[in-house]
């Protein structure tokens, strides 16, 4: 059960990453937590790849931590870690949310399920559609599930490397995904374009023909700056107006998580305009 019947002493959580001083996580959970009149405690910790696991539990020996997030690149260590797996954490084999239960611990991946909400809150339905998902590493394996969950008729995977979209597709054991070469793309008809890469971070964009867009697709790009991605730009130059970033999956993950620790569902809305409003005066 999730912890939500006993807030007298102070909970605490924390996010574990390196690095990790740019983590928004303890604002954002500080920000849900005043939705409910909670005072919890929502540390960074600075991971070390020798002594993660002893970091966890030292953060866990006190009774008061009930959960942590885990981010790059201790995903796999957390997952490996816990006593017990979501199916999704299984597939992924990571996780980024550790929630204390009576007998051990659960590994639970938010990052599909802060997708999807985002994606709905945004009006694009995938019930029935055509997906392409670029990009086959930790961010797509940790949201294929969640996706599959909203009935698509087709996710198509592609990636620079032809291998890993492979496995991906194994991984998914689902006749509804198919892997498809960068090369290939043009020839395809597709409703929704989601891009699980980083390159927006450097400015690159996919290696995909234009003519992936001339559909009109809705696009999100997981990637978020205080200007649209270049792969927003890319998209909304050749005509698609639904063109999203990802800071609403970065605040809808968090909410996922809130919600596991202590059973009740933050309203995503304040904070996502609040970070929307930093962002515009960075």
């Amino acid at each position: 059960m999730p912890v939500s019947d006993n807030f007298t002493s102070t909970k605490k959580l924390a996010v574990f990453g390196n690095p990790i001083a740019q983590s928004k996580s303890p604002l954002i959970h500080q920000m849900f937590a005043k939705q409910f009149d909670m005072t919890i405690s929502y540390e960074r910790i600075l991971g070390e790849p020798s002594t993660f696991v002893e970091q966890l539990g030292t953060f866990f020996a006190d009774p008061n931590s009930v959960g942590a997030n885990i981010t790059m690149p201790f995903k796999e260590d957390a997952a490996n870690w816990a006593t017990e797996k979501s199916t999704g954490v299984t597939q992924a084999n990571a996780a980024n949310t550790l929630i204390r239960k009576e007998q051990g611990f659960r590994a639970e991946t938010t990052d599909g399920k802060g997708l999807v909400s985002d994606l709905l809150r945004n009006g694009i339905s995938l019930e029935g559609k055509q997906v392409l998902l670029i990009g086959a590493g930790g961010a797509a394996r940790g949201a294929i599930e969640a996706l599959l969950s909203e009935q698509p008729a087709h996710i198509y995977i592609t990636n620079r490397s032809a291998v890993n979209a492979k496995r991906l597709v194994s991984i998914a054991e689902d006749a509804r995904v198919t892997a498809v070469n960068e090369s290939d793309c043009e020839k395809l008809a597709v409703d929704v374009i989601i891009n699980a890469t980083s390159l927006s971070l450097s400015g690159k964009v996919p290696a995909i023909s234009d003519s992936i867009f001339d559909n009109k697709p809705a696009v999100y790009d997981m990637v978020y700056q205080d200007v649209d991605t270049c792969f927003i730009k890319k998209a909304k130059s050749l005509g698609c107006v639904k063109a999203i970033d990802g800071l609403g999956m970065l605040v809808g993950q968090a909410a996922e998580s809130f919600y596991l620790w202590f059973g009740m569902r933050p309203d995503v809305e304040p904070v996502l305009e609040h970070f929307r409003n930093q962002l515009a005066k960075e």
